[in-house]
């Protein structure tokens, strides 16, 4: 339990981070205590068991000018606390700070405007941050934030952000204008944005992560690579990414307003992204390799997720939305004709549920800012609306957020990262956000149960293959369902993070979804069988689509099939045209092998989670795949491209 604080200067310096602690090793009715006196830990979240799983940890730390100071944790009874740092400190800075957007209006605090916070995000007596939020001008939909952390010895830093989106406000547009942020009186910021409708994004310029009253400290954070993934909020990773690596060289080293950064122009594009996988390719890399900037650079692409339209704010609360309060809205199709409130003029880039990757949330869980936390659960909640909300084809059933394998709106690999995302949400929302959090573990808990009373509570498919939308890679009329394999081990792996996060759902819930997960790893165990007629030949396990049943339209809501007698029935209709090699031992083939972002990189989850969760023959699959003797060469390729290189948890 430690981390190591750096900085281009000597001197006392504050600081905030975010740290994930493994389950049990701040038990229950005990608190985490940093080895320098000056700090403070305060949890955020709890693990079922009831131990520490995250806090926001701050403090003033002695460095020397380059050099790296580790600090560790120890668990201890918790003891008086100092008094905590209140809004009269803040007020006694004299900060004063400012928004303005032109002709479209202002939004200031100074004096007395500091006496009412939208939040009090964290009490400390070395750092207590506050949530600010005012309109601009009299602008109906165009809104400034400020977090604002005062720290002991009277430091501030604050971070700005505009922000134009709410759900039901008629006349969503986007907001163009000259942008200027002022602090303490000094001009901190000014550009020209055209911020699409519900967009938001930080008022920075360059290589700072947020604004100080005073000269910036330039603190960077390292977290330990190997008890972070301990912790299995985050998957493991046998990549070894060296700091010259392209992949490094593609973080960025500064922040614009919506910029792109580390995305994908296009993200429904086919194809290879690096941001595609549990993690995108810079979480990652705080994984895998040792190159500085690192946990600047992940926060910066934090940042540049405002630059889609998913940030759809409940005007009623400012937060973002209950499911429950809105049942039958939808993006999609409603079938009460029930939509959010339509935007025009500048688009943003689409946001495809199929392709969407992971935001927000390692940066929430490296730096603690709220700003990271709330763009988690606004990638949640905004995948909860693109989802049609009932009717008779497959839906998100209402207000229980469903994210059905055969919903055209997400695909099996849609369904797959919406799972993921909400499983993230649920895990993370701090536990005091009480009517939020609920929701998305009741939205986490109706996926496992529906998931569990279709596939395991009955009989169904006997080699793991949740429902496929249609025959997308076959023909309606050719005796058979192709589907792309690749897909459904995104589906498998969503699952298996999902279950080693042992987020706060309900025991009997976590019951099914082990027992559905055990179910699912069939479909990647199976694919690593041996040279007999009745097995799936490992070799060829890394395919891009596969034969998954041998009638056109198999009952897979019922679970009647009817279906194949063994994978081996499977493999041979899905190499009918003609064996890829050899049907006998020997080396991976196909799937565009030995490249790490291959069909074999999709698969190295599913089959990872199926050892860590020890699904029946998952280990000797994965030894099998080892075993082989060029498996050396993807193996070394994963330290160019990390993204699938996850494997089970040591």
């Amino acid at each position: 339990m430690q981390f190591s604080l750096q900085a281009p200067s000597a001197g006392t310096h504050p600081f905030t981070l975010g740290f994930a602690f493994r389950a049990g090793d701040v038990p229950a009715g005990q608190v985490p205590v940093l080895s320098i006196a000056q700090s403070q830990c305060v949890v955020k979240n709890r693990w079922p068991d009831g131990s520490a799983k995250f806090a926001v940890v701050s403090g003033r730390c002695s460095l020397q000018a380059n050099q790296a100071s580790t600090l560790s944790f120890t668990a201890q009874a918790p003891t008086a606390a100092a008094t905590d740092l209140g809004l009269a400190e803040l007020k006694a800075t004299g900060l004063s700070a400012s928004i303005d957007a032109g002709s479209l209006g202002s939004a200031a605090w100074s004096g007395s405007d500091w006496d009412s916070p939208f939040l009090a995000w964290v009490a400390g007596p070395e750092m207590s941050s506050w949530i600010y939020r005012k309109p601009v001008g009299s602008d109906a939909h165009l809104v400034a934030w400020l977090e604002v952390r005062l720290y002991a010895g009277g430091a501030v830093e604050v971070l700005p952000w505009i922000e134009n989106g709410y759900i039901r406000v008629a006349g969503s547009t986007n907001k163009s204008a000259s942008y200027n942020f002022s602090l303490g009186g000094s001009s901190r910021f000014s550009r020209s944005i055209d911020l699409p409708h519900h967009c938001r994004t930080p008022l920075l310029d360059g290589a700072g992560l947020s604004h100080w009253l005073g000269s910036d400290p330039q603190v960077s954070v390292r977290h330990e690579p190997l008890y972070l993934q301990s912790t299995r909020l985050v998957p493991s990773y046998s990549a070894t990414v060296p700091a010259t690596a392209a992949a490094v060289a593609r973080l960025p080293a500064t922040f614009t307003p919506l910029q792109l950064g580390g995305f994908t122009a296009g993200m429904s594009t086919a194809g290879y992204q690096p941001t595609i996988g549990l993690l995108p390719e810079w979480d990652v890399l705080y994984f895998c390799t040792e190159a500085p900037g690192l946990w600047a650079g992940l926060q910066r692409n934090g940042y540049s997720a405002g630059r889609w339209s998913i940030h759809y704010r409940d005007e009623k609360t400012n937060r973002p939305l209950l499911f429950s309060s809105y049942p039958k809205t939808s993006l999609n199709a409603s079938t009460t004709d029930d939509h959010p409130v339509a935007g025009s003029g500048t688009a943003a880039p689409a946001w495809a549920i199929s392709h969407h990757p992971s935001v927000g949330f390692l940066a929430y869980l490296v730096s603690g800012r709220w700003f990271f936390m709330e763009q988690l659960q606004f990638a949640a909640t905004y995948n909860y609306l693109n989802n049609v909300d009932g009717g008779p084809y497959p839906n998100r059933n209402g207000s229980a957020g469903l994210f059905k394998s055969n919903a055209g709106a997400n695909t099996v690999r849609g369904a797959a990262w919406a799972v993921r995302t909400l499983a993230q949400a649920a895990s993370l929302t701090p536990d005091a956000d009480t009517a939020l959090r609920a929701e998305l573990i009741r939205s986490l808990e109706a996926n496992i149960d529906f998931n569990h009373a279709t596939f395991v509570a009955q009989p169904n498919h006997p080699f793991g293959i949740v429902t496929p939308y249609g025959d997308a890679y076959g023909t309606a009329t050719d005796g058979k369902v192709t589907e792309a394999a690749w897909m459904q081990d995104f589906y498998t792996a969503a699952y298996g993070y999902t279950l080693a996060m042992n987020p706060s759902i309900s025991e009997a819930a976590r019951t099914r979804l082990g027992e559905f997960f055990a179910w699912k790893a069939r479909s990647i165990v199976g694919r690593f069988g041996g040279t007999g007629a009745s097995e799936w030949l490992y070799r060829d396990a890394g395919v891009y689509n596969m034969v998954v049943a041998l009638v056109d339209l198999p009952d897979w809501d019922g679970g009647k099939g009817p279906w194949p007698a063994s994978m081996g029935a499977l493999y041979d209709a899905t190499f009918s045209a003609g064996l890829p090699g050899p049907r006998s031992e020997g080396d991976l083939r196909g799937g565009n092998y030995p490249e790490s972002t291959s069909y074999w990189g999709n698969l190295q989850p599913a089959l990872a989670y199926a050892v860590e969760h020890g699904a029946s023959g998952a280990q000797a699959a994965y030894d099998r795949m080892r075993a082989a003797s060029n498996w050396g060469q993807i193996a070394t390729d994963f330290n160019a491209n990390p993204v699938w290189s996850v494997r089970p948890r040591r």
